[in-house]
């Protein structure tokens, strides 16, 4: 109890720094349904994406972050106080240990979040997906939330110490379900794959005409 309480106390937070200091602006929030375990796909080419995505997100949110984060003063106590579970180096280059861990929390009721890029993007564009997101999804039965971020990279680019102020807009699309009819698992996840990597496309290509 102390620790959703907390959570939610760090959420508010955070999401008063984005709004205040980045302006931020939430877009498709209604997609996200209550009491449903989910995986949160997201592009990926700033720190500030985990706790941007968890302090958006209506309930609590479990991700992986390297353990050698959880060492940075101050940083460390909010990404976990956030629902960061720290990984080993070790077990990130182990992707058997990572997948087993991430479905465990789902299959336990935990929503995560994900990178399906894998690493962060060097020039703040999408990169080509990898097939982790389809797998998990596939195996636990849960959908796919697809999150576009736009504004991450030019707001904390690699190099800098320090977050810059530009705006930040987060835009949230429809879940993708498994589709039980579409034949072997190969086919689900092919499937998964191709309209996560559809949706996120959309809205980098919608953000990038505004």
């Amino acid at each position: 109890m102390i620790e959703r309480i907390f959570y939610h106390f760090v959420k508010c937070l955070f999401r008063l720094f984005f709004t205040l200091y980045n302006r931020l602006e939430v877009r498709g929030l209604g997609n996200i349904p209550k009491n449903t375990t989910m995986i949160v796909a997201s592009n990926h080419a700033s720190y500030i994406d985990p706790p941007l995505i968890g302090c958006v997100f209506p309930g609590m949110l479990r991700y992986l972050a390297k353990e050698s984060l959880f060492r940075v003063p101050l940083l460390g106590f909010f990404i976990r106080a956030l629902g960061a579970v720290p990984v080993k180096r070790e077990d990130s280059q182990r992707a058997g240990a990572v997948m087993k861990s991430l479905l465990f929390m789902l299959k336990n009721g935990d929503s995560v979040l994900l990178f399906p890029e894998g690493s962060r993007s060097p020039d703040g564009r999408i990169k080509p997906l990898e097939a982790g997101v389809a797998y998990l999804s596939v195996k636990a039965g849960v959908p796919v939330l697809p999150v576009y971020v736009s504004g991450s990279f030019g707001a904390w680019p690699r190099g800098n110490m320090l977050p810059r102020p530009s705006k930040l807009t987060l835009s949230v699309s429809r879940l993708i379900y498994p589709d039980e009819e579409a034949g072997n698992e190969r086919d689900k996840r092919t499937l998964v794959m191709n309209t996560l990597e559809s949706a996120l496309l959309s809205m980098e290509a919608e953000m990038n005409v505004r």
